[in-house]
């Protein structure tokens, strides 16, 4: 591997920049988020209930959040207005964002129940979760919010300890308006707990994917038309630790693919100091000896340029259609991967490394259809890198990766229409 000074100071200094934007984590710190996950339990919210109707979606063991999370972005495409909030009965949960709310679901007891729906008063509600809390839902029945159910493939035959109250088992799921399921066995267990028979619909199960990322149809057009038909991978979030393998690779295969081009987004383009990132890492390239062009200076690949620097987080989608194969940072070291289903979802075949903690279902169903290909050092990559360079084998695994986003397209669509449609109902009425 060829290596540079320039590189060197570089990745040195977004090392000191990252530590210098640490905050310094208070001894207390660990008691006060306890205090809140334990008020939350007791049905204490905390956080102020937002203005406007309030989509409550009930996902149960965290790990399996990710389908009902692209169903909350994809309502919310709809319905600019709609709030959303989450609630686990996992030990822990994921951090809220600016489009969704998350807490802690409450014990199933009449006091936190009530003090949980007083503060968040929900429009409507959808649950995931197998552990269906008969006080939960039967507070939230009682003050008419419409409740939904999609199975999110993790519901065992019955509820445990349901087997101890078998009248309460069987009518509990009574009280849902739809229920959604994904084989004939299946609904018959949620029938004998008390789903309604004519509103049991069998379909599929509610499934990790994404819809396609956007993008400029007339920018992709143009750059297409500018790289001619050459050959196009994409390094994708790549963090320090994974830049010199993806450096290496890509040098070790222009000397067989001279057009090649790699398209690369760095880590630190979502990085609060991103602007800066991209020309510091242009020079540190061009020391090695890269023809570059940096797209946050309006610089266009040339036929020439070797490494296209595209510093600019919100043009994933331009970028997964122009590459034929796609490698996703953060997976190399212990970071935790990024979403497979972005390029799944765009004809980009996978290529990734074995840390994506943060995404294991989403890679484990992409690998067990043939559709990613895991490396573990480098020399792994440029073998990867090589063999998906051909035609034939990156389209196969493509495709294999578009059916696995995809699998779960009809249930998401059920249930948007299912809500979008109840909240029309509440408009109207």
């Amino acid at each position: 591997m060829a290596n540079s000074l320039s590189l060197k100071l570089y990745l040195a200094t977004r090392a000191r920049s990252r530590r210098a934007a640490r905050k310094p984590v208070a001894p207390q710190d660990g008691a006060e988020t306890a205090r809140v996950l334990a008020g939350e339990r007791n049905g204490e919210a905390s956080a102020p209930r937002p203005k406007g109707p309030l989509l409550w979606i009930h996902t149960g063991q965290d790990s399996h959040a990710l389908a009902a999370r692209e169903l909350a972005h994809r309502l919310r495409s709809e319905r600019s207005e709609l709030n959303i909030l989450f609630t686990t009965t996992a030990e822990k949960r994921r951090d809220g964002t600016r489009d969704a709310l998350s807490q802690l679901a409450p014990d199933d007891a009449s006091p936190p129940v009530r003090r949980f729906l007083d503060h968040w008063q929900p429009t409507l509600s959808l649950w995931t979760e197998p552990d269906v809390r008969p006080a939960l839902v039967a507070q939230t029945n009682k003050r008419n919010i419409p409740m939904f159910f999609v199975d999110a493939h993790t519901a065992p035959s019955e509820p445990h300890g349901w087997r101890f109250w078998p009248s309460l088992s069987g009518s509990i799921l009574s009280d849902f308006r739809n229920v959604i399921t994904g084989d004939r066995v299946k609904a018959g267990s949620l029938r004998r707990l008390g789903a309604d028979p004519a509103r049991t619909e069998v379909i599929g199960y509610l499934e990790e994917g994404t819809a396609a990322l956007p993008c400029n149809q007339a920018e992709r057009d143009s750059l297409a038309e500018e790289l001619e038909g050459r050959p196009v991978w994409l390094a994708v979030r790549t963090a320090d630790d994974e830049l010199e393998p993806v450096l290496d690779a890509h040098r070790q295969a222009l000397r067989r693919t001279h057009r090649l081009l790699l398209i690369l987004v760095p880590e630190e383009t979502d990085h609060p100091d991103g602007p800066d990132a991209g020309p510091e890492l242009q020079a540190a390239l061009q020391d090695q000896g890269f023809m570059t062009a940096l797209r946050s200076a309006g610089e266009e690949p040339e036929p020439e340029t070797q490494i296209y620097i595209a510093d600019s987080i919100e043009e994933l989608g331009l970028w997964y259609r122009l590459a034929a194969v796609s490698f996703l940072g953060q997976s190399l070291e212990a970071s935790g991967g990024v979403n497979p289903f972005e390029p799944a979802a765009l004809g980009s075949a996978i290529i990734h490394g074995p840390n994506v903690r943060n995404y294991r279902r989403a890679y484990g169903r992409l690998a067990s259809a043939g559709a990613t290909r895991m490396v573990r050092n480098p020399e792994q990559l440029y073998d990867a890198l090589e063999d998906l360079l051909s035609p034939d084998v990156a389209a196969t695994m493509a495709h294999e990766a578009w059916k696995v986003c995809t699998s779960g397209a009809e249930v998401t669509d059920r249930a948007m229409d299912l809500v979008l449609s109840e909240l029309d109902a509440l408009e109207d009425g």
